[in-house]
């Protein structure tokens, strides 16, 4: 017969119960709930790379079913106070992650003490909560954020953003409490850097703006967390020991734009607000049309300028590659190939002929840079201003860099610098969302639609052209295999 204190112990067996819909319980029960997720990969889970931020608690990111999520390990308590903000701050129209909703484990108690008061042991409850959130569409994993060249204007951008989400949030009643850029996500659609908040456990929530001691506070521990992060950053990109990324200057910059971007938002606060649906679509209309100039090149021609027929060169690219090269675009595109064949005979020693430069090229660099394209790229803008845009951007960082830049890196790169973030815009993006969050949420109310697939159609050989209506999971799956035979072959 069993003593009373073994009846009353808990089962041995942890059992999982999801707190969210059911197409999403139905994408995350097979997953190992019964273990740490620090242990989820000894049980064949394969976990996505998406940032390296800090963190209190253990967090993982898995895909599941073509759906993208994030499951932060802690207690039951603080996962559900945790959703519960989130979806506050979603409903108020700020940019977060998108909340899924929790998932409470039961385990058994854990011993603290065996001899505690009354000479009795001492337990505490074994209980794990998850958070469990999605992610946004075009976040720039911190592991590749962090490898950028943070020149001055790289970092501008990035803290101007960070400094429109905080204004955001303490203008509608959000106090942070952790604000840095590990617990920021950063999102680039072609016009414009959104920061997304990343995490909310220490969130304070209020009926109106905050009050300007928790602004103060807020400020001061990201001022503060830009200076420990400066050695994360520092060791990201390799550089010497006293080299430094982060100094004074930027934490100057980043309270001078918060206190600018203040000012501002009570400046458009003052402004009509909209009373029709019409009004709204006008403005996100003209939004998705918003076009940006790119600085046009030229061309890098090696060869002797000839007389030749018109649309020669579209024609004789057809002929190397089997692509589909706009007449204005068609030259500049074979000088480039006649470079990468200069290039090419040089660290062979001896010369490559134009056809295998051309399908070198091809697979390398062309067909890696239109992927990235479909991912980066929105609808109103043409793909072959910014193809070659992209290239001249990457020869520049690799010519500046001394050594080769990777592709992925330099597409950043080059849509931070594309991106316009002097101002919070015509409106105020959450005055908008807070007024839309009931037909979509606040990320997808002011991002333009990404460009069409058939319009990248033609600038990929017809074996490769399906590639571009892959869906975004299997489309990065197979554009990070193209990336890292790119790096094995240049290393």
């Amino acid at each position: 017969m069993m003593s009373n204190s073994e009846s009353n112990k808990p089962p041995t067996t942890n059992t999982a119960t999801f707190h969210m819909g059911a197409d999403d319980r139905h994408r995350l029960q097979g997953l190992p709930w019964h273990v740490p997720v620090e242990e989820w990969p000894e049980h064949g889970v394969i976990l996505l790379i998406i940032r390296r931020g800090e963190s209190r608690h253990p967090v993982i990111f898995v895909e599941r079913e073509g759906i993208r999520y994030a499951i932060k390990e802690t207690t039951p308590f603080m996962a559900e106070r945790e959703i519960r903000n989130l979806r506050e701050i979603a409903r108020r129209g700020i940019p977060s992650l998108n909340p899924v909703g929790t998932v409470t484990v039961k385990a058994p108690p854990l011993l603290l003490d065996t001899q505690g008061p009354g000479g009795l042991p001492q337990y505490t409850s074994g209980d794990r909560g998850y958070t469990v959130t999605s992610l946004a569409p075009r976040v720039v994993p911190h592991v590749l954020l962090y490898r950028l060249p943070f020149t001055r204007r790289t970092k501008r951008h990035l803290l101007s953003a960070a400094a429109v989400l905080l204004v955001e949030l303490h203008e509608h009643g959000v106090y942070w409490g952790d604000p840095s850029l590990a617990n920021i996500l950063m999102r680039i659609d072609g016009r414009r850097i959104l920061a997304i908040l990343a995490d909310a456990e220490t969130v304070e929530l209020f009926s109106g703006p905050v009050s300007d001691e928790l602004r103060e506070q807020d400020i001061a521990l990201f001022s503060e967390s830009l200076l420990w992060q400066a050695e994360d950053l520092r060791q990201a990109q390799g550089k010497a020991e006293d080299e430094e990324v982060v100094d004074d200057k930027d934490v100057r910059y980043f309270i001078q734009r918060y206190r600018w971007l203040r000012r501002e938002h009570a400046r458009l606060a003052a402004s009509p607000s909209f009373t029709t649906l019409y009004q709204v679509e006008r403005l996100l209309d003209n939004f998705n049309n918003l076009g940006f100039s790119l600085l046009d090149m030229g061309g890098r021609a090696l060869q002797e300028f000839t007389t030749v027929l018109p649309g020669w060169y579209a024609r004789r690219i057809y002929e190397l590659l089997g692509i589909n090269v706009p007449r204005r675009y068609a030259r500049r595109l074979y000088n480039t190939i006649l470079s990468h064949q200069v290039l090419m005979s040089q660290h062979e020693g001896h010369t490559v002929s134009i056809e295998e430069a051309a399908k070198d090229w091809y697979t390398h660099y062309h067909l890696p840079a239109i992927l990235l394209l479909r991912q980066h790229l929105t609808s109103g803008q043409d793909p072959m201003d910014a193809y070659f845009s992209i290239m001249d951007h990457k020869w520049k960082l690799s010519k500046k860099a001394g050594h080769e830049i990777p592709l992925d890196e330099a597409v950043v790169d080059w849509a931070l610098h594309e991106a316009k973030t002097d101002k919070l815009g015509a409106v105020d993006p959450a005055t908008i969302a807070s007024w839309w969050h009931e037909r979509q949420p606040v990320t997808q109310a002011l991002e333009p639609p990404l460009i069409e697939s058939k319009q990248l159609e033609p600038l990929l050989a017809e074996k490769e052209q399906p590639l571009v209506h892959l869906s975004p999971p299997e489309l990065e799956q197979h554009l990070n295999g193209l990336l890292e035979d790119q790096q094995s072959g240049e290393a």
